[in-house]
């Protein structure tokens, strides 16, 4: 684990990629990858201003301001792995646990990153304390990087736009390791820009999580209609819930501003969306062809959404390695939206529902399946270091069933204190 980040070199750190200035949006991402130390070189006369610009950041002991980085020796044994950042860089979290990953396989040398724009020096370093103080370039191993980050802000005009989009355009390499084909190859090409778009607005994460989920409900309620073209509409507005599915995190993860309430609401509402859809798409094939074998299929599909949720509460909990949570995320995401555009469009609706109903349940099986092998694989390695995962502390999305029970028992919690203040004077329950 490392133990802090030296960050030096930052002349412009007033100027603002997405709201944030540059030097606060480098704290902020070192501490997604687990950083909770930091030394920043400056000159004394700047640390009151310094402090005052970085908010809530700066009040803190967490944060040193330094005139030289070889003063974080007198606090931190020489061998302690940290991150040594130099220069005005834009750079996200992905690319900062590139690093830190990179070092980790070479724990006794020094990895760097250099800054993609040519004539704007700047570098990420990751290696022992003593080796990034006295002189982290001698025998370094050199990352390439990937696209246009991490970019290093000049003096040119443009520079800051410059650097939103190279972060905007990031954002599908970002998740291409949990999206579904589908989503990797469409969605994502579209909802980066609308993410870069929105970032630029007083919009927020969630607000963008409510329109898709309205989005997703609007496409459940015209699927419940026996008519042929309402409900191709209908697959037309779920296509576009699921793009917009996709922009809660991109916008986010470009403001800085992830959440645990964010995640929550995110899985929520998906899962909310899911069950309204396909009950949905159940009821207007039993309108259309007045058959009830359809309203026994709503039974069959609520046992099988319960058995995917169950199982995939007990798949994330057999192991925690990215790895396998990707697999997870990709296995469960929305690529189906494609496939009942198709059959919307050739009025076979009625296939998918029969489908659905059935295929969860060997969705379940073999997710079951695949967690069982995953621990068995898991008894012969040992458990992997983590380094962060790219969101704020607690706000990655860990399941229906985990959801549900910490509202669940934050609800017992509060009912006690109410009824303590019912007791106490009567009226502030009313």
């Amino acid at each position: 684990m490392l133990h802090a980040a030296l960050i030096g070199g930052v002349t412009r750190t007033h100027d603002t990629v997405f709201g944030r200035p540059l030097l606060e949006r480098l704290l902020l991402v070192c501490e997604r990858c687990g950083i909770s130390r930091f030394f920043v070189e400056a000159p004394p006369a700047d640390e009151a201003g310094l402090r005052a610009a970085l908010g809530p950041l700066g009040t803190g002991s967490a944060v040193a301001f330094v005139t030289s980085r070889a003063q974080a020796l007198e606090v931190l044994p020489p061998e302690a792995p940290c991150l040594a950042l130099q220069g005005n860089l834009v750079l996200s979290a992905w690319h900062l646990r590139g690093v830190i990953q990179a070092q980790a396989e070479r724990s006794d040398e020094v990895v760097v990153l250099s800054s993609a724009e040519e004539g704007c020096a700047g570098t990420v370093a990751a290696g022992p304390l003593h080796r990034l103080v006295d002189d982290h370039d001698a025998g370094a191993v050199r990352l390439e990087p990937v696209g246009r980050l991490p970019y290093g802000v000049g003096g040119q005009p443009g520079d800051l736009r410059q650097a939103e989009r190279a972060l905007a355009a990031n954002l599908p390499r970002e998740s291409a390791a949990k999206d579904a084909p589908m989503a990797r190859w469409i969605d994502r090409r579209l909802s980066w820009r609308i993410s870069y778009l929105l970032a630029h607005t007083a919009i927020t994460p969630n607000q963008v999580t409510l329109a898709s989920t309205a989005l997703g409900l609007l496409s459940a309620w015209l699927f419940a209609s026996p008519d042929y073209w309402p409900r191709l509409l209908a697959a037309l507005i779920f296509l576009l819930s699921t793009t917009l599915d996709g922009v809660d995190g991109e916008l986010a993860r470009l403001k800085l501003a992830e959440s645990r309430l964010g995640a929550k609401l995110d899985t929520l509402t998906d899962n909310l969306v899911h069950v309204a859809l396909f009950a949905a798409i159940l009821t207007g094939c039993y309108r259309a062809s007045g058959s009830r074998a359809y309203l026994a299929l709503v039974l069959v599909l609520l046992g099988g959404f319960g058995a995917c949720a169950v199982v995939g509460w007990w798949a994330r909990g057999v192991d925690q390695e990215k790895d396998w949570i990707a697999r997870l995320e990709r296995l469960t995401g929305r690529d189906f939206a494609y496939l009942l555009v198709v059959l919307a469009a050739l009025d076979r609706i009625h296939y998918f529902a029969w489908g659905a109903a059935f295929g969860t349940y060997v969705f379940a099986l073999g997710l079951w399946w695949m967690a069982w092998r995953q621990r068995e694989r898991r008894r012969l390695r040992p458990a992997p270091a983590v380094h962060g995962t790219g969101y704020a502390k607690g706000s990655e999305n860990r399941g229906l069933i985990v959801e549900l029970s910490e509202l669940w028992r934050g609800q017992a919690t509060a009912e006690p204190s109410r009824r303590t203040e019912k007791r106490g004077g009567g009226s502030r329950d009313r």
